[in-house]
């Protein structure tokens, strides 16, 4: 008996150093417990998974079905959803942000608790371009919001959160020049005088390239151009440890962090408002 109570302390310690979160929703629910809250009642209410896809579902039913699509990754029916509202006459704008970008959103706040995966947010993100290009079709050219360049810096192949940034980007109304993975700072430093960009997103996942993240912020000083740092290899402490800086830690913050910059506030005010 003791043997099985010391395995099972020694379980509950490592769950609160690999998983704090998850270690830290267990002792809520042993103190709503012993309080005498019945969890049964409460769960499906409470569940953070449950909180977000309810917080960020549409009111409108058919909205919903839409954002529903995007959250399970079914391209063919968000596809088939958006262009039945299109032919009804709904305006495209409204459903790229009422419909299709609710969606997404519940992906990625659910992957930040880990409640969803990389496979998973592709599959949204594919589902969600699916339904935007249908949505631009009718829109045709508008107003953009800023300009980006988004890249992976030099030494560093995986764009898969790059690619991420960029279609929601473009969904939020941004125009990206994505220059792809494996970028010299000096080949970024050409495309953000080339294009006169406003802002550039880059990531790694590998610690050994972080530093040329860092070098591209501090190189685009002069030319104030902030850069929006995420990814595996990048946290918070790294990115405050240099100027010309914002640390992004999904990529919705991509967006947020676009929209600060574009509107004129300088790299300290959107690092100091976003965390």
């Amino acid at each position: 008996m003791i043997r099985h109570i010391d395995v099972a302390a020694q379980k509950i310690f490592e769950m609160k150093e690999k998983e704090p979160a998850k270690f830290k929703r267990l002792i809520d629910e042993g103190i709503m417990i012993g309080l005498g809250v019945d969890l049964a009642d409460r769960n499906e209410e409470m569940a953070p998974a449950n909180k977000i896809k309810k917080q960020n579902r549409p009111k409108d039913p058919e909205y919903a079905s839409v954002a529903e699509s995007v959250i399970e990754g079914n391209s063919e029916e968000t596809v088939k959803l958006t262009s039945a509202l299109l032919e009804k006459g709904k305006d495209p704008t409204d459903l790229v942000l009422n419909a299709l970008m609710p969606g997404i959103q519940t992906v990625c706040e659910l992957y930040d608790i880990g409640e969803s995966y990389v496979p998973e947010i592709l599959l949204a993100n594919e589902a969600l371009i699916g339904g935007v290009e249908l949505c631009q079709e009718r829109i045709g050219e508008v107003p953009s919001q800023g300009k980006v360049v988004s890249l992976v810096i030099e030494g560093d192949v995986h764009d898969i959160g790059k690619n991420i940034v960029v279609a929601i980007l473009r969904a939020n109304g941004f125009e990206v020049v994505d220059m792809g993975s494996d970028i010299t700072v000096e080949e970024a430093v050409k495309a953000v005088k080339a294009t006169n960009a406003d802002l550039v997103t880059g990531t790694t996942l590998m610690s050994t390239t972080k530093g040329g993240i860092k070098d591209l912020a501090e190189i685009l000083y002069s030319e104030d151009v902030p850069v929006a740092c995420g990814g595996a290899a990048i946290d918070k402490n790294f990115v405050e440890t240099f100027s010309n800086s914002v640390y992004g830690k999904t990529p919705l913050d991509a967006v947020k962090i676009a929209k600060k910059i574009c509107a004129g506030k300088s790299w300290k005010e959107a690092r100091n408002e976003l965390y």
